[in-house]
């Protein structure tokens, strides 16, 4: 295939407390990365370029992606390009082709999308249509958040409207986050900072053929920290439907196990303690007993004392939960917390990394600065 770029350099703030400590990117869906799974796809579709478009934590993502590639086939390359000022998701463009140059059909993918799609698939479906750009497409109930498509019965789009008022919507495929382009896109991204959706797609439609490529399977734009831990559950639920147990993990006597779940290597789960439905235990993770949790992701390294109850949360990597605590539903605690023994910490409460929490949080919704 050639040359994909990934857009890999946004602050994804409305993932805050998660993204304060990592790029969005390196956020982990069942245990691996997020990058790296759209790295398994694209590989796995016949790319032998990987280009990083890279600008906030650019270094943390690059060494981790210099970890991976030795796994990778020995036909596949890697690049970075850095942005020395934020470019918006077009504005890279002008900078990997001036780079490394983009003279051949080539790819471009969001670094914050999940999707099981079949990347060679799609760009067969490119050239077969002839188009200058074909956008990964997909169906959502809620449109306001996307750019949306109007496509015909060949899926040539007619029109395509950023973000479109009540008023304006007159579908509801939007675009999913993956492009094939022709080398001629290039002449239509103004210089500077620019957005594909909102100053390239529409002038595309009107002059030339731009078509659709519809894809069905699971999508997730992982946008706020709800959409995080509904897409770990969602394909924990795909993948492991009857639960995944590492054969490392350490169980105790009379654990409950409810499906599905997620016990990452090297977990320990003490005695009497009930895990599931709905829970992502990541690696190295170690559960006291008698502990209740449910509807959650444990991100790994964290310690979660004996007689807590922890329901439908995030808890952030390396965290300690103290014995006989108690946190509420849709609680979001950052990475580094350490949370004393019987705290109570009410719903929809957000604490930032590296605090000490000693008393009771029971305003609900407050922030923890």
């Amino acid at each position: 295939m050639g040359k994909a770029i990934v857009l890999a350099g946004g602050y994804a703030t409305r993932l805050r407390p998660l993204t304060l400590t990592k790029p969005k990117s390196l956020l982990l869906i069942l245990d691996k990365p997020l990058i790296d799974w759209i790295v398994e796809l694209l590989v796995n579709g016949g790319v032998d370029n990987l280009i990083f478009s890279v600008y906030h934590m650019a270094d943390v993502l690059i060494n981790h992606l210099k970890s991976i590639f030795i796994q990778l086939p020995s036909s596949v390359k890697i690049d970075f390009i850095y942005e020395e000022e934020p470019l918006g998701d077009a504005g890279p463009l002008h900078l990997v082709n001036s780079k490394i140059g983009l003279t051949s059909t080539f790819i471009v993918s969001y670094g914050d999308v999940f999707s099981f799609i079949n990347v060679s698939d799609m760009v067969k479906y490119h050239r077969e249509h002839g188009g200058i750009a074909t956008i990964m497409l997909t169906r959502v109930e809620d449109v306001s958040r996307y750019g949306v498509a109007v496509v015909n019965s060949n899926n040539k789009v007619l029109s395509f409207i950023e973000k479109p008022k009540p008023h304006e919507v007159k579908s509801n495929l939007v675009n999913a986050g993956m492009y094939v382009f022709e080398p001629e896109v290039l002449n239509y991204i103004p210089k500077g900072r620019s957005k594909l959706s909102a100053d390239v797609i529409p002038k595309l439609v009107e002059k030339f053929d731009v078509y659709g490529y519809l894809y069905d399977g699971f999508w997730s734009d992982i946008g706020v920290p709800a959409d995080y831990k509904q897409t770990n559950i969602n394909v924990l639920r795909i993948i492991n439907p009857q639960g995944y147990l590492s054969q490392t993990a350490k169980i105790g006597e009379d654990v409950e196990l409810v499906p599905p779940y997620y016990i990452g290597e090297r977990v320990i789960v003490g005695r009497g303690s009930r895990i599931g439905p709905n829970v992502v235990v990541g690696c190295n993770t170690r559960i006291g007993e008698r502990v209740r949790i449910f509807n959650t992701i444990t991100l790994p390294k964290s310690r979660v004392r004996s007689g807590s109850y922890i329901e439908n949360s995030i808890i952030g990597e390396e965290c300690y939960i103290g014995r006989w605590s108690r946190i509420s539903e849709n609680v979001i605690i950052g990475d580094g917390v350490s949370v004393d023994d019987e705290i109570y910490i009410a719903p929809n409460v957000v604490i930032l990394p590296y605090k000490e929490i000693k008393e009771d949080i029971l305003e609900n919704g407050k922030i923890i600065l």
